[in-house]
């Protein structure tokens, strides 16, 4: 054939596909014919009203193109029609389309399937037929009940940066019924399209000038010619194509494991309440599907969605119970939500691991060995060893695939964590949990597998996501069609876990990961909504410390109940859209409510633990120290401590100072230990002002200018000046990346700096034996800073307690400490240990980590010294060269408007040292800064706490109950990435355990009270205590 031959024939079949892809519009308005519009009656309602209660509704008639509700309100519509004698033998179908998201059910309350209007991006997401009669008598009624949901699958429309008066600013939604309708449904058309729409796809992946494509080509061509628009001629057109989708695949094809996959965002463009309906929605609609295709799996995770379909819709949960034990429905993923895993302690990652495979022991006796993690913006380091010390042998995530520069290079591989834990994981290769197993997606997926060279076999995650509703009909029938088809991948429906454990026998054959998985993307989720991040790195210290209070009284008495449920409060929150700070405004309504609930329950129970512990005696009061670490340092005190002298338990007085806040104390407290001080009257003592900006002590000397700027650290010790140009530069960044507002901070941040704060006063009113401290208000943009500048007496520590009033929009609030250290890396705490980072852009892999998350600190050293810059509640760090900056404040406008507006408080600290990281005081500082002693005032006590713990480098991270006896556990870890060796004691017989708490490990400590310890380079262990 001829170059002009060809390249005509090339033309010719783009024209004759065209034609066939209008063909396939036109045949799919056609599925349903002959229609009725049902006789319709609907009860508006404000918030969602059960089945059992709409009978309290007001109903009224309700006609077709008729308005019915406004942006998350809700309607029940009773929908009634007798079908026609002459439909006698046909199949019978609803279309309904309310405008957004809705849930059939029959007259007796039965929940039959989910519909929804299609979604704001994507119009595929459409689902409103739904099958009354395969094969009607004729003449039977037709009663449904439909509750609808004014917001489409993906929430409501918004405006992408409205303005502070727009009425919309927080989105709008104007739901009408725009379809209530009945009529004949055509199998044989409908399956025609499926079939065209399979072979379109195979057109699409398949060569221009291949000899399979050509002959599709002629064949669909051959289908219409007879077809035409008679739609009485499916049968025989399809019997025409049948020659194509019976040709079978090669033996170099691979094989693909199909599951059905629905990913339900726990919170996201929609609040959580709307979350229970979406599992209802998915949940029937999938049970459905079961029923009609028997060999066709699904999956879901998250055991928090079971329990709300469990206490919101016992009949689906008991439904969907059988599924799972008849083998068609699998439970995913050991996680209660599906957790960020940048954020969150590694303490949380634990607790989400312990309530999500509890749960799904507890209800349906499965043991689940894989993390599923489809969605979330990067994956800790710290998660291997965690996940193998819980019984979780896999991985799954395709997130990684979003990343903006570099392209992962493996789909299936071993990853190992920071301390030598592996895991298999495996990422899907179509690269999407949205798949929609057509041949040109499943074929895309081969062609990318990076192990096809040596494994046969990759997982496909199928159905409508994110929003919820899982696989339509038509994606099973796409897998059907893909069995054994030429060209595409050999599919089978099938479970993952069976897909993982044939996977598993290929282990020695893959390659490994060392390190975090870092998702060069959605960086701004490190800073996006502050106060979530500020509360969750709070509560998560608060609920430590509550647990081991009451690991000191009677077990008997221990609240697990409530402990339980404010840990499951603190899990679903998060969850990796409401943590990152990128769900709407009325996720956040809900997280801020229940944060302060959960703040007022851990302070009763501590109160009442106290109380329990402690005896009362008015003039002492007792510190709690529940760091394995001696707390020596300052302690703030109320004003009415003034005219006091504190003693401690020797009866030394303890040093004290009056500060413009209050009175503090310099106190010394052992390492888990509860100490009393005594209180006498004494005289008042002043407050001493000072007009120098120095701050001194016996270790260190810092300057500042007028302008608030550290100009400069001389260490004593090492007798270095630490900085040459000026730090603790408050600057002003216009932050308007090119996607996803709240999700990202693109690299050209860096060349829009608007500005750096100016001082409008300060003062120098806090001076004396204890610390001193200087004042600075700063104004930037539209916003104001004040911060409290404080060093202590016996710490190199700077402390910058800062109060912002935030005001901006699109704008970024960032400081920075260039600093004279020079290394190639830096060291970030995480969970569980920390990281190394290279502070160079060699490559674009380092080049991608222009922001990286860091949790109590960043350091950078040398062999001799370094600078830590520690926090209280942050976490976006950038690191490059010798420059230390840390990500305050940011201030989008998508998907809230509102992100960040108002007043925030935090605290970071510059911390010079001697010595690289771990020859350093930097972890145990950084642990200080995040946990003060606990005060009890009017008490005094003489207990101990039930264990004690001795060695370098061991932290003490839990102290609780077990979850299901009357045991205490424990859990250590080794901080430093050294090897360690020490001594647990306990009143009571201790064993190793898992993390689960299911199985002991076998160890040398055979129940003794008293067992001395090794740890390897950040290894995490757990031990259960059986009391005396």
């Amino acid at each position: 054939m001829g170059r002009k031959q060809m390249k005509k024939d090339k033309k010719e079949s783009i024209i004759l596909i065209a034609r066939y892809k209008r063909w396939l519009e036109r045949a799919i308005k056609n599925l349903v014919i002959t229609k009725k519009e049902f006789k319709a009656e609907f009860a508006w309602s404000k918030e969602a009203t059960p089945f059992r209660e709409k009978k309290k509704l007001k109903f009224k008639p309700i006609k077709k193109n008729a308005n019915w509700g406004k942006k998350w309100e809700s309607a029940w519509f009773n929908l009634k029609g007798e079908i026609p004698k002459s439909w006698r033998g046909k199949t019978i179908a609803a279309e309904l389309d309310f405008s957004g998201e809705g849930l059939i059910y029959n007259s007796k309350g039965d929940a039959l399937q989910g519909i929804t209007s299609g979604a704001i991006w994507d119009p595929n997401f459409l689902r409103k037929h739904f099958i009354i009669s395969d094969n009607c008598k004729g003449g039977e009624k037709t009663n449904l009940w439909v509750e609808a949901a004014a917001n489409h699958i993906f929430g409501i429309y918004q405006d992408p940066d409205p303005s502070i008066n727009n009425p919309k600013r927080h989105g709008w939604f104007n739901a009408k019924v725009k379809q209530i309708e009945f009529g004949i449904f055509d199998p044989s058309l409908w399956h025609l399209c499926l079939d065209v729409q399979a072979l379109l796809g195979l057109i699409e992946k398949l060569e221009m000038d291949s000899v399979q494509r050509s002959r599709i080509i002629n064949t669909l061509s051959e289908a219409l010619k007879i077809l035409g628009d008679d739609y009485s001629k499916a049968n025989q057109a399809r019997k025409i194509l049948k020659k194509e989708l019976n040709k079978k695949s090669s033996e170099s094809d691979l094989n693909v494991t199909a599951i059905g996959h629905a990913h339900i965002d726990t919170g996201w463009l929609w609040p959580v309440k709307e979350t229970i309906r979406k599992c209802a929605r998915t949940f029937s609609t999938q049970l459905a599907l079961m029923r009609k295709y028997p060999a066709y799996k699904f999956g879901a995770s998250q055991p928090q969605h079971y329990q709300f379909v469990k206490d919101y819709y016992p009949k689906i949960y008991s439904d969907l119970k059988k599924a799972v034990k008849k083998g068609q429905w699998e439970l995913q993923g050991g996680m209660w939500v599906e957790a960020d895993c940048n954020l969150i302690s590694g303490e949380s990652m634990v607790r989400q691991i312990l309530h999500g495979k509890n749960f799904f022991m507890d209800e349906f006796s499965v043991n689940i060995d894989n993390l599923w993690l489809p969605d979330v913006f990067g994956y800790s380091a710290a998660l291997p060893q965690i996940l193998q010390k819980s019984g979780i042998k896999y991985f799954l995530t395709q997130k990684i695939s979003w990343s903006q520069f570099n392209d992962f290079p493996h789909h299936t591989f071993n990853w190992r964590g920071i301390d030598g834990s592996e895991v298999l994981t495996h990422f899907p290769p179509e690269n999407t949990y949205n798949s929609t197993l057509e041949p040109q997606s499943l074929i895309a997926g081969q062609n990318n597998f990076k192990e096809k060279d040596k494994i046969d076999e990759f997982i496909s995650l199928f159905g409508v996501g994110n929003g919820g509703g899982g696989p339509k009909p038509e994606h099973i029938e796409f897998g059907l069609r893909s069995k054994n088809l030429e060209s595409v991948p050999k599919l089978k429906f099938g479970m993952a876990k069976n897909f993982f454990d044939r996977l598993s026998k290929h282990r020695s054959k893959l390659e490994t990961w060392v390190g975090e998985l870092y998702l060069e993307l959605h960086r701004g989720t490190l800073t996006t909504h502050a106060p979530v991040k500020r509360n969750n790195r709070k509560l998560e210290w608060k609920i430590r410390a509550t647990e081991m209070l009451w690991s000191c009284n009677n077990l008997k008495k221990y609240p697990s109940k409530d402990l339980d449920a404010i840990w499951k409060k603190i899990l679903i929150n998060q969850f990796h859209d409401i943590i990152p700070g990128s769900s709407i405004n009325l996720v956040y309504k809900n997280t801020y409510k229940e944060y302060e609930e959960i703040h007022s329950e851990l302070d009763k129970l501590i109160s009442l633990a106290a109380k329990n512990l402690f005896k009362k005696s008015k003039d002492h009061f007792v510190l709690a120290n529940t760091l394995s670490y001696k707390w020596d340092g300052v302690y703030d005190l109320p004003n009415s401590f003034n005219g006091c002298k504190i003693l401690d338990e020797h009866n030394n007085q303890v040093p004290i100072q009056k500060t413009k806040d209050g009175i503090c104390i310099y106190v010394q407290i052992p390492p888990l230990t509860f100490s009393t001080f005594k209180i006498e009257k004494a005289t008042k003592t002043k407050i001493i002002k000072d007009k120098n900006l120095t701050l001194e002590n016996n270790y260190i000397k810092y300057k500042f200018n007028k302008n608030g700027n550290l100009i400069s650290a001389y260490d004593k010790e090492i007798k270095k000046q630490l900085v040459q140009k000026p730090g603790n530069i408050l600057s002003l960044y216009e932050d308007r990346p090119n996607d996803w507002d709240a999700w990202d901070i693109d690299f050209f941040y860096r060349e829009m700096l608007l500005e750096n704060a100016t001082v409008n006063n300060f003062s120098c009113d806090s001076s004396g034996p204890i610390k001193n401290s200087i004042d600075f208000r700063f104004s930037i943009g539209q916003s104001s800073i004040k911060q409290k500048i404080s060093l202590d007496k016996n710490s190199k520590e700077l402390k910058f307690d800062t109060n912002v009033d935030w005001k901006e929009s699109h704008k970024m609030l960032r400081v920075k400490f260039p600093v004279e250290v020079q290394s190639e890396n830096a060291s970030f705490d995480i969970q569980y240990g920390y990281v190394k980072r290279n502070t160079h852009r060699n490559t674009s892999w380092d080049k991608a980590k222009f922001e990286v998350v860091g949790h109590k600190y960043a350091d950078l050293s040398n062999n001799d010294f370094g600078v830590a810059l520690m926090n209280d509640c942050k976490y976006g760090y950038m690191i490059h060269d010798n420059v230390i900056d840390l990500n305050l404040l940011r201030s989008p406008k998508n998907p809230d408007p509102d992100a960040d507006q108002g007043l925030h408080n935090f605290t970071y600290s510059l911390f010079p040292h001697n010595g690289d990281l771990i020859n350093s005081n930097v972890i145990e500082t950084s642990t200080k800064l995040n946990q003060s002693p606990l005060m009890f005032d009017g008490v005094k006590t003489n207990i101990s706490m039930p264990v004690s713990l001795t060695g370098e480098n061991i932290e003490l991270s839990v102290l609780k109950k077990a979850e299901k006896d009357n045991d205490l556990i424990v859990r250590i870890y080794e901080t430093h990435g050294k090897h360690a060796s020490g001594k647990l004691n306990v009143r009571g017989s201790i064993d190793e355990c898992d993390m689960m708490e299911w199985k002991k490990v076998n160890n040398n400590s055979n129940g003794k009270s008293q067992i001395k310890i090794k740890l390897k380079p950040f290894e995490i262990k757990t031990y259960r205590i059986k009391p005396n």
